[in-house]
């Protein structure tokens, strides 16, 4: 079936997929306002917070701001949400900086605060569905950002999650974590134009040179996703592979599949 779409459109390759080249992002000013907060950050910053939308493009923007940082001086570190305590945060943290660590939080601690002060390398640490953080870990993170006396910075934080992380520390027990992040952005979904212009984007990529979607496939496609990519994505996708199948060479708000989310 891949080869019979390629040979169909004309594609170089699958549009619409999860795996983009850097030189292939498509330039939102979400994008653009997210990775400037994040290359700013990381230099003197101890936490910053990225929400947005499920599908919004948080991970792509941390991911493509971080690919550029100086490797000599900076050591991503990337967790998922799934932590439920502070021993399991800190021991997880030693093992993105290819320490083991010792079995008891006593002893974890002080191995993670030293195994920080002796890196050569400042550990930028990417804490993807932050949401979903157990509340004893996220707290615990404003104690493991604290440094001679606060006087120094070196780790930062990333937390990026769903709207729901802004509820979440919006509690006054986060009070002291939310002291902290000094710069935060939530992502807005892209508008009818931005969305119009990320479909002609994605097929450019693949070296599509004639008009493929209708500009009212676009518009239908903006309505039914309110411009969040991953949906943008997946009905595209869905819409091409069906063309394919009943030879199309343009693609009509007709022909979007019915159904899709």
């Amino acid at each position: 079936m891949k080869e019979v779409i390629l040979s169909h459109y004309g594609f170089s390759h699958l549009p619409f997929g999860k795996d983009i080249a850097e030189d292939n992002i498509f330039p939102t000013k979400e994008l653009s306002r997210s990775s400037a907060m994040i290359e700013l950050g990381i230099e003197s910053e101890d936490v910053m917070l990225l929400s947005g939308p499920i599908g919004s493009g948080k991970s792509l923007i941390i991911r493509n701001s971080l690919s550029g940082i100086d490797s000599n001086h900076y050591q991503p570190i990337y967790l998922r949400g799934n932590i439920s305590s502070e021993g399991e945060l800190v021991k997880a943290l030693l093992r993105g900086m290819k320490i083991e660590p010792p079995h008891s939080l006593l002893k974890a601690k002080p191995a993670f605060f030293q195994a920080v002060q002796d890196s050569p390398r400042k550990p930028v640490v990417v804490l993807e569905d932050a949401q979903d953080v157990a509340e004893e870990a996220l707290i615990s993170i404003k104690a493991l950002t604290n440094f001679n006396s606060d006087s120094q910075n070196r780790i930062t934080f990333i937390l990026a999650g769903q709207p729901e992380l802004l509820t979440l520390l919006s509690y006054s027990h986060f009070d002291s974590l939310r002291d902290r992040i000094r710069l935060s952005h939530h992502i807005s979904p892209m508008t009818l134009e931005e969305t119009a212009a990320y479909i002609d984007h994605g097929l450019e990529v693949v070296h599509r040179k004639e008009k493929l979607f209708s500009d009212e496939a676009k518009m239908e496609i903006f309505k039914r996703t309110n411009g969040i990519a991953r949906q943008i994505n997946r009905i595209c996708y869905n819409a091409i592979v069906a063309g394919a199948v009943e030879k199309k060479h343009l693609i009509d708000s007709s022909d979007l599949p019915a159904g899709m989310l």
